[in-house]
């Protein structure tokens, strides 16, 4: 126990020793530097930025004596958003890659549309009602927007027909109502 005690007490004064260290150093820059290191160090300027939060907190007791404690963060994680960018040039062969969460999520049709499922379908369902069930239950269209950008994620692999045994998006691959994309003649009674 005394181990653990003497190693997590070494561990916070190292950590504030390296926030003051930091925190003298970029003071000392100008700022022009300063905002370059926010910049391209993102995730490091915040790392010393929670390492500067380590720090004596005053808690009051019942019979009124203050205590100091040291508060140390649990987890020092930069905070990151996800990016979901095209490939244009892999590494190995120099062509173009799939956006992989693309395919997963989306689904395209022969005629260029792309389909999604709603989001949360199978969160809650107690507390749905049973319209609200079969409403998440079906696919929503993609718009146009949409459509063109998600054709730019993916590669002519994932655009052209496949054939699947037992589709049950068989019947919506083709769109025979609208006159344009009509490929079966029209029959007149």
């Amino acid at each position: 126990m005394l181990r653990i005690v003497n190693t997590a007490v070494r561990d916070i004064v190292s950590r504030t020793k390296l926030a003051h260290l930091a925190t003298s150093l970029i003071s000392k820059q100008s700022l022009v530097t300063q905002c370059v290191q926010q910049r391209f160090f993102g995730a490091f300027s915040s790392t010393i930025n929670n390492w500067s939060n380590v720090s004596n907190i005053k808690r009051s007791d019942i019979f009124g004596q203050a205590q100091i404690n040291n508060v140390v963060p649990l987890t020092l994680t930069p905070n990151t958003t996800p990016v979901r960018t095209v490939i244009k040039y892999s590494r190995h062969k120099g062509k173009r890659k799939t956006v992989k969460p693309v395919v997963e999520r989306f689904y395209r049709l022969n005629w260029g549309i792309w389909i999604r499922t709603r989001a949360g379908r199978h969160k809650r369902l107690w507390k749905k009602s049973g319209k609200l069930k079969h409403k998440y239950k079906m696919h929503v269209f993609c718009n146009a927007t949409q459509s063109a950008m998600l054709d730019k994620m993916v590669t002519k692999y994932w655009k052209r027909p496949h054939y699947y045994v037992d589709d049950p998006y068989n019947p919506y691959h083709e769109r025979e109502e609208f006159p344009i994309t009509r490929k079966k003649p029209r029959l007149f009674p």
